[in-house]
C-alpha cells in the first residue's frame, strides 16, 4: 500500500475529524431518553389538560409532545454527523450536527402556533378551567422530570462539546420556566383567577419563541464560520514554542466538537527542514491544548525574512 501523500504544512489529530463511536454513542443514548421522556410527560399534560380544561396545561403538554418529535430528527442528525469524511465532505459531516439543532425550532415553532391558536379560541368562549389535585400532582412530577432532563442533557453536552445537546438543554431549560408558570396558573385558577391561565399560555409562548432564536443566533454563527478561537490566545500559545519567531495569518472556524485553525509559523531561515516540521507539530499540539477541545491545525512555515514573509492572505486583505 502506497504511504499518503505528504505536504508541507504540520496538521494533527486528523482523527477528531472523523467522529468518535463512543461520542456518538452516548449522544444517542442521551437523545434516546430524552425522547421518552418528553413523550411520557407530553402525553400526561396533555391529557390531563384536556380534562381539566386549562389551556395553559395543554400548551405545555404539546410543547413537550413537540419536543419529542425534534428529539427523532436530531438522533436522524447524528447518525449523518457520525459519517466519516468522504470524497464531497473532506472536513466530515459535524455541520449536521448543527443543521439538526434548527430541527428543534421547527417543532418549536409549531408548536407556538398552535398554542396562539388555542389561546384565541378560549378567549372567545371565555373559557375556566377546573383544576384538581391530579392537575398538581403531574405539573409538579414533570417539572421535577425536566429539571433532571435539562442538568442531563447540559452535563453531556459539555462533556462530548456537543451543540446539539446544548441546544436541547436550553430548549429544557426554558421548559422549567414554562412548567413552572403552569404550575402557577393552576394555584391562581383554584384561587378564583381564570385569566391567569390564558396569561400564563402566552407567557409560554413568549419563552418559546425566545428559547427558539437563541438556537438560530448560535446555529447561524456556526454555520456561518463565525471566529470561535481569539486569533490572540492561538498566536500565544504558538509563540511559547522555542523556535517560533513570528506569528500571523492565524483564523479559526468551527465550533462545539471540533474545530478548524491555521496559522503561520516564521523560523529561524537555514533551519533544516525536519527540525521546522517537528517545531510546527509542537506549535499545533499546543494551540489545542490551549482550545481546550478537539481542534484540527495546520501550521504553514516560512524562513523568517522580509522576502518569504506573507503577513496577509491575497484574499482577504484585513487578514492579520
Amino acid at each position: 500500500m502506497n504511504p499518503p501523500p505528504q505536504t508541507g504544512d504540520a496538521d494533527v489529530n486528523i482523527e477528531t475529524v472523523n467522529g468518535d463511536a463512543s461520542r456518538v454513542a452516548a449522544l444517542r443514548r442521551v437523545l434516546s431518553g430524552i425522547l421518552s421522556l418528553n413523550l411520557a410527560i407530553g402525553l400526561a399534560k396533555l391529557g390531563f389538560g384536556l380534562l381539566s380544561g386549562s389551556l395553559a396545561m395543554v400548551a405545555d403538554g404539546v410543547n413537550s409532545l413537540m419536543d419529542a418529535g425534534s428529539n427523532v430528527l436530531e438522533l436522524i442528525g447524528i447518525s449523518v454527523a457520525s459519517r466519516p469524511p468522504d470524497r464531497n465532505h473532506l472536513y466530515g459531516h459535524r455541520r449536521f450536527e448543527t443543521l439538526a439543532s434548527l430541527a428543534i425550532v421547527f417543532f418549536m415553532l409549531l408548536a407556538l402556533q398552535e398554542i396562539l391558536r388555542t389561546a384565541w379560541a378560549h378567549w372567545r368562549s371565555n373559557a375556566r378551567p377546573d383544576v384538581d389535585g391530579w392537575s398538581f400532582a403531574v405539573m409538579i412530577a414533570t417539572l421535577l422530570v425536566v429539571t433532571g432532563m435539562t442538568l442531563w442533557s447540559r452535563r453531556a453536552g459539555r462533556q462530548h462539546q456537543s451543540s446539539l445537546l446544548l441546544a436541547e438543554s436550553r430548549h429544557l431549560a426554558s421548559d422549567i420556566g414554562i412548567s413552572g408558570s403552569v404550575l402557577g396558573s393552576l394555584v391562581l385558577s383554584r384561587l378564583g383567577y381564570p385569566k391567569a391561565d390564558l396569561i400564563i399560555a402566552l407567557f409560554v409562548a413568549v419563552a418559546i419563541a425566545w428559547a427558539a432564536w437563541e438556537i438560530i443566533r448560535d446555529a447561524v454563527m456556526a454555520l456561518s464560520d463565525a471566529t470561535p478561537v481569539p486569533a490572540s490566545k492561538v498566536e500565544l500559545a504558538a509563540r511559547s514554542v522555542p523556535g517560533v519567531e513570528g506569528v500571523h495569518n492565524v483564523r479559526s472556524r468551527g465550533g462545539e466538537g471540533i474545530v478548524w485553525i491555521d496559522l503561520h509559523i516564521q523560523v529561524e531561515a537555514k533551519l533544516p527542514v525536519d527540525r521546522a516540521h517537528d517545531i510546527a507539530s509542537e506549535v499545533a499540539r499546543r494551540v489545542e491544548g490551549e482550545v481546550g477541545q478537539p481542534a484540527d491545525v495546520t501550521v504553514h512555515i516560512e524562513p523568517n525574512d522580509p522576502h518569504h514573509l506573507q503577513p496577509r492572505r491575497s484574499y482577504h486583505p484585513l487578514a492579520k
